[in-house]
């Protein structure tokens, strides 16, 4: 039996979670919901993606039936603009993914859960507060409980990522402070050109920063992130030890950050990359290791949560300082480990 999705939000992450679960056969996607009701626009977008290249399967789409054709498969679109709109219950969901950033389907997705129209759902982003919890594969996936958990959180690409070797540094040496930098591909809501900050197409945002205004296909944007406030959720031990910045740089896809950890006890750089390495190798589907020649390009479509480049890991300080480098994709390594909260919350109702 598969866990049948419903995808709020079709987006980049709602199209590659949308990508991922076709290929997956513990899922059927079987209804989805976006505020733009051109669904032929949709499907174009589903079979042509700049990053992940041409959908080798059938698409179209049906603005007149409201369908999307995926080879023999119909799958219901919807246009409703709040999340609790959708009849998700007659779609037979089991767990509806909220891929759409807006912030009052959170409190609809409370209230499908209480009027039982929905089991469970997951949100792809981290907010303050609203969920039940918040699950980081390689970190703390087993605090996840079925009874008590319902609205649950995949955090943010950032956290995803950062999380996983933050947890297994400080389980191996403890972690005293540290600061990260993410250099973060731009996103589709920043300006082109250079515009007011109001300009910018991110409904709610509350940003009063002018520099992310300014255009985002020729400058690198230096800019606050929630790295710190969404590791809270996850390593409230650590978070608070954390100082984070980030930088939007003009390329399409895949992250980096320059991680630097002061640590408690002493390593060295062989002893750093061996246990890195290791834990590799037992966390095979989240954590990826490697020492070649790469840019960012080369890890586009992985399914890691986050690889380690072993080139750059430096232990200095008598042993007690290491800076890391570390490379995931914020679409498709991200909407990998969605689709696996998706099962993880889903499992029981197929």
């Amino acid at each position: 039996m598969r866990v049948k999705v419903g995808i709020n939000g079709f987006g980049r992450i709602g199209r590659a979670l949308f990508r991922i679960m076709r290929q997956d056969n513990r899922f059927d996607v079987v209804v989805v919901n976006d505020i733009d009701p051109n669904v032929e626009n949709h499907a174009y977008l589903v079979k042509f993606d700049s990053h992940y290249g041409w959908l080798r399967e059938e698409v179209r789409g049906s603005n007149a039936e409201m369908c999307l054709h995926i080879d023999k498969q119909q799958i219901p679109f919807h246009a409703k603009t709040d999340i609790a709109e959708v009849p998700w219950r007659e779609h037979g969901v089991h767990v509806v993914v909220d891929s759409s950033g807006v912030g009052k389907n959170l409190l609809s997705a409370r209230s499908m859960v209480a009027d039982k129209r929905v089991p469970k759902v997951v949100v792809t982003n981290a907010p303050a507060e609203g969920t039940d919890a918040t699950i980081v594969f390689g970190v703390n996936e087993h605090t996840y409980d079925h009874e008590r958990h319902h609205v649950v959180s995949a955090s943010i690409c950032d956290v995803m990522s950062s999380a996983v070797v933050l947890n297994i540094l400080d389980k191996q040496f403890g972690v005293r402070s540290g600061f990260i930098t993410t250099m973060h591909p731009w996103l589709s809501y920043q300006n082109l050109l250079d515009g007011s900050v109001k300009s910018v197409s991110s409904p709610g945002h509350y940003w009063d920063d002018f520099a992310l205004g300014r255009a985002s296909n020729v400058n690198l944007i230096p800019k606050k992130t929630t790295v710190v406030t969404a590791l809270s959720k996850v390593l409230p031990n650590l978070a608070e030890k954390i100082h984070a910045m980030s930088f939007r740089v003009p390329t399409a896809a895949v992250t980096v950050s320059d991680v630097i950890l002061e640590l408690n006890s002493t390593s060295t750089t062989e002893e750093m990359n061996a246990l890195l390495r290791e834990q590799a190798g037992k966390l095979g589907r989240v954590l990826g290791y490697q020492e070649e020649q790469r840019v960012s390009s080369d890890f586009m479509g992985i399914e890691q949560s986050v690889f380690v480049d072993g080139r750059w890991t430096l232990v200095n300080n008598e042993g007690k300082t290491v800076r890391l480098v570390l490379w995931y994709d914020n679409e498709w390594g991200y909407s990998q480990r969605v689709a696996d909260l998706a099962v993880m919350v889903g499992k029981k109702y197929a």
